[in-house]
Parts: C-alpha cells; sequence; structure tokens
C-alpha cells in the first residue's frame, strides 16, 4: 500500500512539475537575447604580449615544436615603412633580429612566419616540410559605439528587437548579421552570417546595422587606425554557429 501511494505521489509531482516547465519556455514573453561582439583574427596578439614572446609559440599558441626534429629555417617577415622587412633562423627560439623587426612593424600589417623543417617521425628519409602562418597586433584601442555598449543596446533595441514578433527566436534559433567598422568608423560589408527562420527578421536586422551611426575607429598608440569586424547575433549563443565565429566573450 505504502508503494502504491508513493508512486501515486510521483507521478502527481511529475503531471504537476513537466507541464509548468514546458509552458515556461513555450511561451516565452521575454525578448530575444542579443549581443555585439568583435570577431578577431584567426591569429592576433597584444603588443605587450608580442614584446614579451620568446618562441614560436608565444606567437601561435596552436604551434607545437614536438612536430620538428629538425629546423632548416624560419622566417618572420613584417613590413617597415612599407617595405618587406626579414629576419631567418633556425630555431623556434626567436632572435633578436626577429623580435626587433616585429616590434617595428607598421601598425596594421600583417606578420608571416615561415617554418621549413624536417618532421619528427619514424621515417629513414624525411623530405623537407613548410609551416606558414601569419598573425596581427591587436590595436591599442578597440572600435567603439559612440555613446558606448548601453548607447548601442538602445540603438538595437529600439530599431530591431523591439520589432521582432513575440516567440520568433525559441530553443537554439540565431540570426547573425557580420559587419565592418571602417578607418572612418564607417559600417561597411553588412551581410546576413546566420539567417533566422524569417526572412523579414533578417531584413530588419541587417537594415539596422547599415543604418547604424559611424562609430570611433580601432587606433593604435601612434594613432594609426584600423579596420575591424564585428557580429551582431540574436538569438540563442549555444547554437553551433556560434562556434565558426572567432569572438572572445568576457
Amino acid at each position: 500500500m505504502k508503494n502504491i501511494r508513493n508512486t501515486l505521489l510521483a507521478l502527481l509531482f511529475i503531471f504537476i512539475a513537466f507541464p509548468y516547465s514546458g509552458s515556461s519556455q513555450g511561451n516565452l514573453t521575454t525578448e530575444p537575447g542579443y549581443e555585439v561582439n568583435r570577431i578577431y583574427p584567426y591569429i592576433s596578439i597584444a603588443k605587450e604580449k608580442l614584446g614579451e614572446a620568446r618562441t614560436l609559440t608565444d606567437l601561435d599558441p596552436k604551434y607545437n615544436s614536438s612536430w620538428i626534429r629538425e629546423y632548416i629555417s624560419v622566417e618572420v617577415v613584417t613590413i617597415y615603412k612599407g617595405k618587406t622587412r626579414s629576419a631567418v633562423s633556425k630555431s623556434d627560439v626567436l632572435s633578436r633580429e626577429q623580435k626587433d623587426i616585429m616590434n617595428m612593424a607598421d601598425a596594421g600589417t600583417d606578420i608571416s612566419v615561415n617554418i621549413q623543417y624536417i618532421p619528427e617521425n619514424t621515417l629513414t628519409h624525411n623530405d623537407i616540410k613548410e609551416i606558414n602562418f601569419t598573425f596581427s597586433i591587436d590595436p591599442e584601442s578597440e572600435a567603439q559605439y559612440i555613446g558606448g555598449q548601453q548607447e548601442l543596446n538602445k540603438y538595437l533595441k529600439t530599431n530591431a528587437i523591439d520589432k521582432i514578433p513575440e516567440g520568433s527566436f525559441r530553443g537554439y534559433d540565431l540570426a547573425a548579421v557580420k559587419f565592418t567598422v571602417s578607418e572612418e568608423g564607417e559600417i561597411t560589408d553588412a551581410h546576413i552570417f546566420e539567417r533566422s527562420k524569417d526572412k523579414n527578421i533578417d531584413e530588419l536586422l541587417l537594415k539596422t546595422i547599415h543604418n547604424m551611426p559611424n562609430w570611433k575607429p580601432a587606433e593604435y598608440a601612434n594613432g594609426v587606425k584600423t579596420k575591424q569586424v564585428f557580429v551582431l547575433t540574436v538569438g540563442n549563443m549555444e547554437n553551433c554557429m556560434v562556434n565558426l565565429l572567432n569572438i572572445r566573450r568576457d
């Protein structure tokens, strides 16, 4: 008898709890989540970290020196005053010359690393292989909306989020619009990266980004301005498509 009573109580609990949980998620009355994040280059490094770099792994954390049996050459290529400069070594430890030309590189230009090596494996004869990677130096001041984050959120909410019909985003639904803030602070190259289930919402978001006021552009310490890429996401940031965006959320 006691077991029957416990079973009935358990069923009653399930009947009460689960319908409530379902209705709370199926009839959302809150607006969809939204945020703007910077899309970083595949590899980038702060100027301060560049000054502290000692090895290739300090430049590219994914670089693995255990792949290498022998270095044939390690060439670092930069741009200084508009001209190409290079420095070559035979080790994953950066030479003084390589450090110098990287730290003197023109602001906003990429730095390339070209590695020729003999791979570490069990073969008796190895051909020379090559690894290349390019990285950029982050500006000291990032691009920002005039008035700051609060004013940006206000603009997006007024011009887009408040106009999205209730219930348009459910579960893992996501819409994303990528755009670039140019050296002049203008919004350029705005386009849909991930479409929602409603083309009218996509058009609304794209129009809102196109019509956005100019930003304060990103700037290096020496005053050189540079463009940066951002993305507006609306909906669930757990959507797998977010993994394709190289963003860094605090």
